[in-house]
Order: C-alpha cells, then sequence, then structure tokens
C-alpha cells in the first residue's frame, strides 16, 4: 500500500503525433505509475499573489461548468526550473516574432497605398489605428514578459520606430496630396 501523498509531481510533455507508438509508450508507461489524466487544460503560472488573485476570479468563472484545481509546486532542481523558464521565454519569443511579421504587413501596406496613390485622410485614420494595436500589442507581450531577456525586444522596438517611420511619411505625403 502506497501512503497518503504529501506532494504531487506534476508532468508536464509533450510528444509527436507520429509515430503513435512513442504517445502510446509514453501513456502507457505513466499509466503503470498510476498517473492521473485529468483531462483538463494545464497553464504554469509564476506563483505571486497578483496571479493567485487572478485565479480565483478565473475559477469562479469555470466552476460554473467544469472543474479547477490548482496546485502550487516547486520544481525539482535547477534543471527543471530552466526548462519552465525556457518554456516562458519560446512562448514570449512566439508572440514577439508575431508582431514583427504584422509590422512587417504594415509596412509593406503603406507602400502598397503609396504605390497605388491611395492618399486619403480616412486610410491614413486607419492606419494609424493599425498602428496603435502593434504598439498596445507589444506592450502588453512585455508586461507579459517578466524574464524580459529576449533580444527580440530590441528588433522589435526597432520594427516599431520603422512603423512610425513609415506612418509619418504616409501621413505627410497624404497631408500634401490634400
Amino acid at each position: 500500500m502506497i501512503d497518503k501523498p504529501q506532494s504531487w509531481i506534476i508532468v508536464l510533455y509533450d510528444v509527436p503525433s507520429e509515430p503513435s507508438k512513442l504517445k502510446v509508450r509514453v501513456w502507457r508507461e505513466f499509466k503503470k505509475l498510476g498517473a492521473l489524466y485529468p483531462q483538463s487544460s494545464l497553464c504554469i503560472l509564476p506563483n505571486n499573489i497578483e496571479n493567485n488573485k487572478k485565479l480565483d476570479n478565473i475559477s469562479k468563472i469555470i466552476l460554473d461548468n467544469g472543474r479547477f484545481v490548482k496546485i502550487s509546486a516547486n520544481e525539482l532542481d535547477d534543471k527543471e526550473h530552466d526548462k519552465i523558464l525556457n518554456m516562458y521565454r519560446e512562448e514570449r519569443d512566439k508572440q514577439y516574432d508575431e508582431i514583427i511579421e504584422e509590422c512587417e504587413e504594415f509596412i509593406d501596406e503603406i507602400n502598397l497605398n503609396i504605390k497605388n496613390n491611395k492618399f486619403t485622410q480616412e486610410e491614413v485614420e486607419e492606419m494609424e489605428e493599425v498602428l496603435d494595436g502593434l504598439y498596445r500589442w507589444f506592450n502588453k507581450v512585455l508586461t507579459l514578459d517578466w524574464i524580459n531577456t529576449s533580444n527580440k525586444i530590441s528588433a522589435l522596438q526597432n520594427h516599431l520606430t520603422n512603423c512610425q517611420n513609415s506612418m509619418d511619411n504616409f501621413s505627410e505625403l497624404t497631408f500634401k496630396k490634400q
């Protein structure tokens, strides 16, 4: 008989769907240990006061329609801690890459407007709203980036500066055409 556990091990894993043999083997190995697959979405958050307050509100939404379990866990060692930090870094970097891609599309659209002589006040206002949205998105991701070590931040800031310069140029050209 196994003693009542005093703490839990939460294992996060991701293996490719193909070959399915690997996925099934890993699943069988965990089931042999008696692992619980709660069929729940799993999130990892820093355990701090702000996140715990927000989790209380989220739990109320979830409990109206489902199950909510919050487990506090410490990494087993520095290697495991670094793995989690790397997962956070990768997630933020993906978001930064998406914003960079949107910045490039923004500049392409400005250039297309210039090429097609599409110099209207409405177009300027629309493009300004898009640029404002890019800045809001960047600032939102920055607030989530508590690691704040990505070299993509400065690259993205350069892209946003290029967007702003393109917007200023387009606005000036539109003003001259009016």
